[in-house]
């Protein structure tokens, strides 16, 4: 199929995918419609019809009783459509607050589900587009606008029908009138929702540099580049205010287009009107119903155009959400499996191997060990051996390409994600922390953990005399994803809340990255006491770190090349584990050489 085929599809199933999003609250739309045509009844119909009253029989006539009786219907009338109106705006804003609020639960709770892969090559300013900004358009149209749309369709259909009884021939020069300019102001809004499109990347993309230049902030200014992050973001602002700028340019030729129609079918039905009444087949009254009845159609069916170009406008919007919603979901996310009520928890990597979607080469070429409960080791080698990525894998954020990892010998495939998960508290060297208390963030993984339990793990984690100087204590505020803590805080208050997950398995991905020796010391103590309750799996490139635990796995080109206890990994002195070793120790004594 061509692109251009795809883009027609698209373009005749708008108005059906906005009818989509209605179908489940039908009972509301109904009942708005309800509301909408006994208000065009009072609203245009009854005045209207009392022009043609007071013409052919009230004033001919001079019947005051009858003036006055007219007056009064008017006045009731408008005090009845002014609370069918109310109504109405209350139904419409309830559809569009649910149709809205569900969409953006929908596509939130598809992210949750989609491969971990996806994330690597997907921008957050298009992410948090996607998920708010895009389902806000469908809200804006259908709480502002599609009231006015369904009343169009309704006055157009109602007032066509009158006319017709009034004179055939002056509904037929009004519809057909209408779908001429149906088809004109169809063809303008082509180019309208192609520019929306535009504007619409243009504004994700602004969004997302708008995030990393404030979230960075800290990094631009110490490189002193304020000026030329404020440049890049002004060039693309004024990227997306071109684009905003041509679709206005559409939307304009749409509105004269439309705005035009008034005149050209007015000047029809009136020319028509005047050959009917030297026909004697219509009265001056009727003539007059006549006029004011196509002079609302003609604004009703404007304002159905301008109504339909935002339903086109919606387009662009709906393309983005489907096209999120048609990424094929992970099946470790979405399919449930196995949950074990016991288990001895015993971890096995057997022959795994591992390359990342969209790579050649792979990082896991063949991985085999064993870890068994109770047992801390350590996973070490050179930057790029593959440690980190058996984290991954362990999290099933991916899943090997070939052999098995079991838990008590089942494979993770089998088993329960969420479940699975649950098993393991993470320290990583990527420290994620929430806008809030030092309590609500310790509480993450573990809502029921009491105060002195999140008092213990932060003795335990290095952060005693930290915690000891807080005035508000638990209740301290860390900032935004940590922004009040150092480096080492913040490190050490993620460990801390992996301690109160209390999980079978620890896994501490470089966890020491930002600690000095004394603090580490005390952490690597807090580990060995962790020994007994947990299984503690260590990965660092500081060999320091990795003395506390009693069997040392040594990786390197995605391959265990050797394995042991410290001791027994030094006494070869061309093994992999040795040469690191003193590769750290001539670095430690030369950074004491340089401070001396």
């Amino acid at each position: 199929m061509s692109s251009r085929t795809v883009t027609a599809s698209k373009k005749s199933g708008d108005g059906r995918r906005v009818l989509q999003f209605l179908k489940p609250h039908k009972k509301w739309v109904f009942a708005d419609s309800f509301v909408i045509a006994v208000s065009q009844v009072f609203s245009a119909l009854i005045p209207t019809f009392a022009l043609s009253w007071l013409v052919d029989h009230i004033l001919p006539n001079e019947s005051h009783r009858l003036l006055w009786g007219l007056m009064w219907l008017l006045v009731l009338s408008a005090v009845i459509d002014l609370s069918l109106m109310v109504l109405d705006e209350y139904f419409c804003h309830q559809v569009a607050k649910t149709v809205t609020n569900w969409q953006k639960l929908r596509l939130f709770r598809h992210l949750q589900i989609l491969p971990f892969s996806f994330f690597h090559n997907s921008q957050t300013g298009e992410l948090l587009a996607r998920v708010s900004d895009d389902p806000d358009t469908l809200h804006n149209f259908l709480a502002w606008e599609g009231s006015t749309f369904m009343a169009a369709v309704q006055g157009v259909i109602l007032y066509s029908i009158v006319l017709f009884f009034i004179h055939p021939y002056l509904m037929i020069a009004s519809v057909v009138l209408g779908v001429l300019f149906y088809l004109a102001s169809n063809f303008v809004g082509s180019k309208m929702r192609s520019a929306s499109a535009n504007a619409r990347q243009e504004a994700s993309r602004y969004l997302e540099r708008l995030r990393e230049s404030v979230t960075g902030i800290h990094l631009s200014r110490v490189l002193g580049v304020s000026d030329s992050e404020v440049d890049s973001v002004t060039e693309i602002r004024q990227s997306f205010v071109k684009e905003s700028r041509q679709e206005l340019f559409a939307r304009m030729k749409s509105v004269v287009v439309i705005g035009s129609f008034n005149g050209f079918v007015l000047a029809a039905v009136y020319s028509i009107s005047l050959f009917l009444i030297w026909d004697k087949e219509l009265t001056t009254g009727q003539m007059l119903t006549a006029g004011g009845l196509v002079t609302i159609a003609a604004n009703e069916i404007q304002r159905l155009l301008r109504n339909w170009l935002s339903v086109r406008r919606t387009g662009p919007a709906l393309d983005r959400s489907e096209k999120l919603l048609s990424e094929n979901a992970s099946d470790a996310e979405s399919t449930k499996g196995l949950v074990l009520e016991e288990f001895t928890g015993s971890l096995e990597f057997r022959g795994v191997k591992f390359t990342y979607p969209g790579k050649t080469d792979p990082v896991l070429k063949n991985i085999s060990f064993s870890v068994s409960k109770g047992e801390a080791i350590a996973l070490v080698g050179p930057s790029g051996s593959g440690k980190s990525t058996t984290v991954d894998l362990i999290l099933r954020l991916y899943e090997p390409d070939h052999g098995e990892i079991l838990l008590d010998g089942i494979n993770f495939k089998d088993l329960d994600t969420s479940w699975l998960r649950s098993q393991f508290a993470i320290v990583s060297q990527d420290i994620q922390l929430r806008n809030g208390t030092l309590a609500e963030n310790l509480r993450i993984a573990n809502a029921e953990a009491s105060d002195g339990e999140l008092i213990q793990a932060l003795y335990d984690s290095g952060l005693k005399d930290f915690y000891e100087n807080l005035p508000q204590g638990l209740e301290t505020s860390v900032g935004e994803r940590g922004s009040l803590l150092s480096g080492g805080q913040k490190q050490r208050l993620s460990l801390a809340r992996a301690l109160v997950k209390n999980s079978p398995f620890l896994l501490l991905d470089e966890a020491s990255s930002a600690l000095d020796p004394i603090t580490e010391t005390q952490i690597n103590q807090a580990i060995a006491r962790r020994r007994t309750q947990q299984t503690v799996i260590i990965i660092s490139h500081r060999l320091s770190t990795v003395l506390s635990a009693n069997r040392i796995i040594v990786i390197e080109n995605g391959t265990v090349v050797n394995q042991g206890a410290h001791e027994t990994l030094l006494q070869s002195e061309d093994g992999v584990y040795s040469r690191l070793f003193r590769r750290e120790a001539e670095m430690g004594v030369s950074v004491l050489i340089n401070q001396a």
